[in-house]
């Protein structure tokens, strides 16, 4: 029995499904049924019954379920508490970073502020690739670190997190740096008509939607090309293999040495901010309500 398969319990109790239970952690259905069937053998215990329509908790599930609760808000109380005392009593706000949500925006920030906010302690952690996960480093959010630096609308929002908003993102096509497209300052619509274009589905990202629809309807000769889900380090590999043009963002204009990123033309920005859990612990909702009221008054 770990961690993850607790919290899981109780996001199934929570949904009464396995799929949308998987949906809210960014993993699939059938991922979700395997760890529960996996706590009910390691515990012995039935604690779902499922039907075609859903899964009902059991008595055993209905009696388990506070007490997971419990040994999980104690879990929280006992890492706050150590934390405090490791570092002096500050109170220690992990920040996650990776190749994809660099935490860069956020720490110069971070330097003009950090005098007004001289209580908490900054750790920054590498988040690690979850291969189980639609989108990885969101899903480790109140794991592996309390906070990312990411892209966020409404679509992400609706998905269990809270953001603050930190400025805004511009898009810009990824080409290689033999593609003819390379050679523009910036690219219009009208400069894409009958390229291939790499980007994520549908659904994902509401930003990216409006501005897929605000291509075609002005240039409709563009080929979408979609990616199995939200970018890795994969999708700009594939962007050099292939020499297919690729969506991109302002904070991965140089994450490949083969790729030179060009600004597109348009009004469409997508904004980024510090993003949580909807209900990420005592100690980071303190420092989220802190730097907000200090951010605002800079």
């Amino acid at each position: 029995m770990d961690i993850n398969q607790l919290q899981t319990f109780i996001r199934v109790s929570e949904f009464g499904s396995f799929t949308k239970a998987g949906e809210q952690s960014f993993i699939s259905g059938t991922a979700v049924m395997k760890q529960i069937n996996r706590l009910e053998t390691e515990l012995n215990l039935k604690l779902f019954l499922r039907t075609a329509t859903g899964v009902t908790l059991t008595p055993q599930g209905k009696k388990f379920l506070p007490y997971v609760h419990q040994l999980l808000a104690l879990l929280d109380t006992a890492i706050e508490e150590t934390r405090k005392v490791r570092l002096d009593d500050k109170q220690v706000i992990s920040i996650g970073t990776s190749i994809l949500h660099p935490a860069d925006p956020f720490m110069v920030l971070w330097r003009q502020l950090a005098p007004r906010l001289s209580k908490f302690q900054l750790r920054l952690v590498q988040l690690q690739e979850d291969l189980t996960s639609s989108n990885r480093e969101y899903a480790l959010l109140g794991r592996s670190s309390d906070l990312i630096v990411g892209t966020f609308d409404n679509t992400t929002l609706k998905q269990s997190f809270r953001a603050i908003k930190l400025g805004a993102y511009h898009f810009g096509i990824a080409v290689r740096s033999d593609n003819p497209l390379a050679q523009l300052d910036t690219i219009k619509f009208e400069n894409l008509a009958n390229q291939r274009l790499l980007t994520v589905p549908t659904g994902i990202s509401e930003k990216n939607d409006q501005l897929r629809s605000e291509m075609l309807n002005t240039v409709s000769s563009i080929r979408m090309v979609e990616t199995d889900g939200r970018y890795d380090i994969n999708t700009f590999n594939r962007a050099v293999d292939e020499n297919i043009a690729l969506i991109s963002l302002t904070p991965w204009k140089d994450i490949h040495p083969n790729l030179v990123t060009i600004p597109l033309e348009t009004k469409i920005t997508v904004p980024y901010g510090l993003i949580s859990t909807k209900f990420p612990g005592r100690i980071t909702d303190n420092f989220l309500n802190a730097f907000l009221q200090v951010f605002n008054q800079k």
